[in-house]
């Protein structure tokens, strides 16, 4: 089925699902600027702090200027959630929520998000057929572990991975200030997947490579980490590590966690292991620091990848025109030619094939011995941060 784009067929629906990211606002506006083009009298309604507000009935209509700038404003600015609707159809939250859809006249809904975020956006698709309601669902991706299935790529991860090549290429500095400095241990982001742990391997076209890079691709020995950090800081009176924070044991198992809870789609809270690795060459009198990045590598809005915020912007107003055409049930991704020059395309992946799937950092980025990250994912990874957006304004502030 196709719907004209002369036709006002139905409303909008949009919400922001799981962890923020520097970009995502910018995926907003290309979403609201492609229906300022084209709309005809279609309402634009938002579901703040993710599909909470369209279980309540508390959508808020959206209009021009009824926001501030968000181009390159980092953090989910309409809210989020991290939620996993129920299989069951006529599960009164179900019900509830197609109940709202059909009061709001909501044609189209696009969901803004990870992995988790595409088995909601697959659900509410599901149910619209159930439901025999003509619902067109789009999926707009969204997360900085660059991990959805289907993309070279994704939003959000070019900035994060900006932010952790330059933030551990200026520790890698900071300890040369001294004759022998310590055993620097830098946590990034990546419960299952080393893609943003490996940007640090960018750091080596400043001459400064981390010693030690170790993604949750390969099993984590704790032993084997103390000796061969011990062997590096006594012959180079320093060492620089970076790893990820789900980085696991042979056994599967996470080394470290600050919590035993798990959200709705049970995934266990990850972090705290450079801490926990630290705590370890305490224990061998071996001079060090855990630095863990935490949430500024997805909020690092004032140096945001242009080309992220660029892509951002584009895979929505994607999404909404292949929506307006009646196409329902994908997710745009990015892709890449073959080339040595960066050209991004972009296609659609059914949202059954990405929802809950997770991509793994290829094995032929990781080094033989599992313990760094071969450069050439610089080849991959440098077109992805490239670009400097205007993120600041004269005062040297973040302006949004």
């Amino acid at each position: 089925m196709t719907t004209s784009l002369d036709k006002n067929k139905g409303n909008i629906l949009y919400f922001q699902s799981g962890g923020p990211t520097t970009v995502i606002n910018a995926t907003f506006l290309g979403l609201f600027e492609a229906y300022l083009k084209k709309n005809n009298g279609e309402k634009f309604y938002v579901s703040r702090y993710g599909i909470s507000s369209l279980m309540e009935d508390k959508l808020t209509l959206v209009k021009k200027d009824s926001f501030p700038a968000l181009s390159y404003r980092p953090g989910s600015y309409w809210g989020s959630l991290r939620m996993k609707l129920p299989k069951d159809s006529k599960d009164p939250i179900v019900v509830k929520i197609m109940e709202v859809l059909k009061k709001r006249n909501i044609h189209y809904v696009f969901v803004n998000g990870g992995n988790d975020s595409m088995n909601t956006a697959y659900r509410l698709w599901q149910y619209a057929k159930e439901y025999a309601m003509d619902i067109q669902v789009m999926g707009v991706p969204k997360t900085v572990d660059n991990d959805l299935y289907g993309c070279d790529h994704t939003p959000g991860f070019g900035s994060a991975a900006k932010y952790v090549a330059n933030a551990v290429l200026s520790i890698a500095l900071d300890d040369k200030t001294y004759e022998k400095g310590r055993v620097n241990i830098v946590e990034c982001m990546g419960r299952d997947s080393g893609f943003l742990t490996a940007a640090a391997v960018l750091t080596s076209l400043r001459g400064e490579k981390p010693d030690y890079i170790f993604v949750p691709e390969v099993p984590f020995d704790c032993d084997e980490f103390i000796s061969k950090v011990k062997k590096t800081f006594e012959e180079k009176g320093r060492c620089l590590v970076v790893v990820s924070e789900g980085i696991k044991n042979k056994e599967g198992e996470l080394i470290a966690s600050d919590s035993v809870a798990k959200d709705s789609f049970n995934h266990r809270q990850v972090g705290g292991v450079c801490k926990y690795l630290a705590a370890l060459l305490d224990e061998q009198g071996i001079k060090n620091r855990g630095i863990e990045l935490s949430v500024i590598q997805r909020a690092s809005g004032f140096i945001p990848s242009l080309t992220d915020v660029r892509e951002a912007k584009r895979v929505a107003a994607l999404a909404y025109q292949k929506a307006m055409k009646g196409k329902t049930g994908y997710m745009i991704a990015i892709q890449r030619k073959e080339g040595k020059q960066y050209h991004p395309y972009f296609t659609m992946v059914p949202l059954n094939q990405v929802a809950d799937e997770v991509v793994y950092l290829p094995k032929k980025y990781i080094n033989s011995t599992g313990d760094n990250i071969n450069e050439n994912y610089i080849d991959f990874v440098l077109p992805l941060i490239k670009g400097n957006a205007n993120a600041l304004d004269k005062d040297g502030l973040l302006k949004y």
